[in-house]
């Protein structure tokens, strides 16, 4: 009950001033997708992971609900927390370790999203996080390992790449039917330094990607298409440029040089967001400086645009910076 009564709280602090006509984040970000918002109000949403305590159960119901009432922001957006299981590969045969998932694998995960669309579904559109097949490996092996085997013994990699594929396509459904709006799908494997295996990306990467972004993009309405940039660099987005997702969330450097919004835009032709580097004004800045930043991103785009860092932020960002840019972008 008292997580029902925060959010009841927050949603009527946050709503505080708007028109009369909107109830609700959620028809806030209905709003936003329809073209039909008021252009001063940009929609702002930073996520964080919330530690080593509150990956599952009600800590992990708790520390999003509580994050989303603190920080005003307009969706949920629901963490990812868990993984196969690090596997140890020394010789091809240990590949034989990696096994299909067993039906009840994401329960404690689905527990979590269960418990978020009941409390928050009505006023906030919910987007559960899906880590892609290559992330979900590398997790279990490795990304040397996996390198080292794609070039010996492509057949390993490509098993299991199928078996987390068939994993993660049913835990979209899943979700689905637990009520979530859309999904936040974090892609990887397109980095530069993954060149070293000729067409790995293409082979490896992204016909598993796009199966599970297919699945997670039928029948919802907000999508996040996230190129993570965590494994490394990239010197080119294009081969993203036809993966799903009704919003992308891009690297804010590609091929050394600065990957704008409007870059963002011109590449992907649909809504983008971003626009702060997560390690440094949100991070380190004052609070004054969060806002000077997030004017001049609101000034020097036009189009629709979700205002938020190009990735996960630290833990440790102050929470008055993530309150003051989510305010500004308001329009407040």
């Amino acid at each position: 009950m008292k997580t029902n009564y925060l959010l009841a709280a927050c949603l009527c602090m946050t709503l505080a001033g708007q028109a009369q006509t909107i109830s609700s984040k959620r028809e806030i970000m209905e709003r936003f997708l329809n073209g039909t918002l008021e252009k001063n109000y940009a929609p702002a949403a930073f996520f964080m992971h919330f530690g080593k305590d509150a990956k599952t159960g009600e800590a992990a119901v708790n520390s999003h609900i509580n994050y989303f009432v603190a920080t005003g922001m307009d969706i949920v957006k629901i963490q990812f927390e868990q993984g196969y299981g690090r596997i140890r590969i020394e010789k091809p045969e240990d590949w034989e370790q990696i096994k299909p998932l067993p039906r009840n694998f994401f329960a404690p995960t689905l527990e979590v999203i269960d418990r978020i669309v009941n409390i928050a579904g009505h006023d906030a559109m919910i987007l559960p996080t899906i880590y892609s097949p290559f992330q979900m490996l590398v997790q279990t092996v490795g990304a040397a390992n996996l390198m080292k085997y794609a070039k010996e013994k492509p057949e390993q990699v490509t098993r299991a790449m199928e078996i987390f594929t068939t994993a993660l396509i049913q835990f979209a459904k899943d979700c689905k039917a637990r009520g979530v709006d859309g999904f936040y799908t974090p892609s990887q494997g397109g980095e530069e330094k993954f060149y070293i295996v000729p067409r790995f990306f293409e082979r490896f990467v992204k016909p598993y990607d796009l199966q599970v972004m297919k699945e997670c993009n039928q029948d919802t309405r907000c999508n996040i298409l996230h190129i993570c940039d965590y494994e490394g660099n990239y010197d080119d987005l294009s081969r993203f440029a036809d993966y799903p997702g009704q919003i992308v969330n891009t690297p804010n450097i590609v091929n050394g040089k600065p990957f704008t919004l409007k870059d963002g835009e011109r590449l992907f032709k649909r809504i983008v967001m971003g626009g702060l580097d997560r390690k440094k004004t949100i991070h380190n800045g004052t609070p004054e400086e969060v806002k000077a930043a997030v004017l001049k991103i609101k000034k020097n785009y036009k189009g629709r645009l979700i205002i938020g860092a190009e990735c996960t932020i630290k833990p440790d960002t102050p929470m008055e910076n993530i309150r003051t840019a989510i305010r500004t972008a308001h329009g407040k």
